[in-house]
């Protein structure tokens, strides 16, 4: 992959970033915009979209076990914190225009 210009990065690393909030509705949006016009920016929508609907079914999940038992909220808080991580990581590597994939199930080849 050639490297792309600071502009191109930064819209993609803040496109991760936001995602902490818009969960998969951003990685989406910017996907279906960007799926034409720049591979780069179209890829690294992919590998928010992976880590969002992997994320996020077992966020629910936990979230439903927790109304029985409580514990599972721990798990869930611990979840949110691994994804933040994530995230973040992905955010630098983006910026320094390194190649970044999520360690999540492969529901969009990249």
């Amino acid at each position: 992959m050639e490297r792309e210009n600071l502009l191109i990065r930064v819209m993609a690393s803040l496109m991760h970033l936001f995602s902490l909030l818009l969960t998969f509705v951003l990685p989406i949006l910017v996907y279906l915009v960007a799926k034409n016009r720049n591979k780069y920016f179209a890829d690294h929508a992919k590998e928010g979209m992976n880590l969002h609907f992997t994320f996020f079914p077992v966020f629910l999940i936990l979230n439903l076990i927790s109304l029985k038992w409580r514990v599972a909220s721990v798990f869930s808080y611990g979840l949110i914190a691994v994804e933040t991580v994530l995230i973040l990581i992905a955010v630098l590597n983006t910026l320094m225009g390194k190649k970044f994939s999520y360690p999540v199930i492969r529901y969009f080849k990249v």
